[in-house]
C-alpha cells in the first residue's frame, strides 16, 4: 500500500540550516486531474457547440435553398404567365382595333343590341411577394378573360351587323313613309331599294344562316338570313337564288341577283333589316359605300 504523504528534506552544507516537506498524495492526484480534466471538458464543450453550430448552419442552408428553388419556380412561372398575359393583351387590342374599324358608331346600333360586362372589382387578400403576385396576375387573368368574352360577344355581333351594301347600285327607294308606286297611297316602305341592272349579284350584308330562300308573295323570289342576336335581313325581287334554306354564309357571300320578281316596277332589290322582329332603317348600319364595294 502506497503512503498517504512523503516528506522531503533539504540541508545547507555551508550554514547547516535543514528544510522539510511534506506532500500528501491525494491533494497532489488532485490538482493533476484538475490540470488535466479541466482544459480537456472545457475542450469537449467547445467541440460540441461548434458541431451544434454546423448542423444548424447546415439545416439553415437546406432550408434557404428549398426557399430559393420555390422562388425560382416561382418567378419562371410568373414570367411565364406575364408574357402569356401580354400576348393576350396584345391580341385583344388587335381584335378590337378591327372590330371597331369594321362597325358603325355605337349610336347607330339598336338599344338592345349593345353589349354590357359587368367588370366589378376582384379584392384579394394580403399575401407573400409571390404570392400577391400570383393573385394579382390571377386578378388581371379574370378581367382578361372577361374582356376576351366580352371582344369576342363585340366580334360575335359585329358579325352579325348588316353594314355591307347588299349590291351594286343606287337608292331609288328609301326607309320611311312615301307614295305607293302602284296606288299613289301613303304607306310606309319599311325597306331600302337598291337600283341596278338584272342578274347583277347580291351579297349577304353579314355573317348568318340563310332560313329561307322561296318565292314569297309581293316579294317575289325573296332570301331571309338569320344573323343570331335577334337580327334577320331580306332580299326581295331577286330574279335568282344562289344558296338554299340552311347554308351558313358570311358577310359578302354571293346569295342571289337582282331582279324585279314580285311587286316591282323596276330591277331592283328591297333590302330589309329587323331587329327583335321591328324594322330599323338599314342606312344606319351600312358602312361606307365605297369600301365595301372595293372589298367585293
Amino acid at each position: 500500500m502506497l503512503p498517504t504523504r512523503y516528506s522531503f528534506i533539504v540541508a545547507d552544507r555551508a550554514t547547516g540550516h535543514v528544510r522539510r516537506f511534506t506532500l500528501r498524495i491525494r491533494l497532489v492526484v488532485s490538482i493533476l486531474t484538475l490540470a488535466v480534466v479541466v482544459p480537456l471538458g472545457w475542450g469537449l464543450q467547445r467541440h460540441s457547440a461548434a458541431l451544434n453550430e454546423i448542423n444548424r448552419l447546415q439545416v439553415e442552408s437546406a432550408r434557404l435553398d428549398l426557399e430559393n428553388a420555390r422562388y425560382r419556380t416561382a418567378a419562371a412561372a410568373l414570367s411565364r404567365d406575364i408574357v402569356t398575359l401580354q400576348t393576350a393583351i396584345t391580341r385583344l387590342s388587335t381584335r378590337i382595333a378591327r372590330t371597331n374599324a369594321s362597325s358603325p358608331p355605337m349610336d347607330r346600333i339598336p338599344r338592345a343590341l349593345r353589349v354590357t360586362v359587368d367588370q366589378s372589382d376582384v379584392s384579394h387578400a394580403t399575401a407573400p411577394a409571390f404570392d400577391l403576385l400570383s393573385d394579382l396576375l390571377g386578378t388581371v387573368d379574370h378581367r382578361i378573360r372577361v374582356l376576351q368574352y366580352d371582344v369576342a360577344r363585340r366580334e360575335a355581333i359585329a358579325g352579325a351587323l348588316p353594314t355591307l351594301w347588299p349590291a351594286d347600285g343606287w337608292v331609288s327607294g328609301g326607309y320611311g313613309y312615301r307614295r305607293d308606286p302602284f296606288t299613289g297611297d301613303r304607306e310606309f316602305h319599311a325597306a331600302v331599294d337598291i337600283s341596278t341592272r338584272t342578274g347583277e349579284p347580291v351579297y349577304a350584308t353579314a355573317h348568318g344562316r340563310v332560313i329561307s330562300a322561296r318565292r314569297s308573295g309581293n316579294y317575289g323570289n325573296l332570301i331571309e338570313i338569320d344573323h343570331g342576336f335577334g337580327i334577320q335581313s331580306r332580299y326581295g325581287h331577286l330574279s335568282e337564288f344562289a344558296v338554299l334554306p340552311g347554308t351558313t354564309v358570311q358577310r359578302g357571300d354571293l346569295i342571289g341577283y337582282v331582279g324585279a320578281t314580285g311587286r316591282a316596277t323596276g330591277s331592283h332589290v328591297h333590302y330589309e333589316v329587323l331587329a327583335d322582329g321591328r324594322h330599323v332603317n338599314p342606312l344606319r348600319l351600312l358602312v361606307d359605300r365605297q369600301s365595301d364595294l372595293a372589298a367585293n
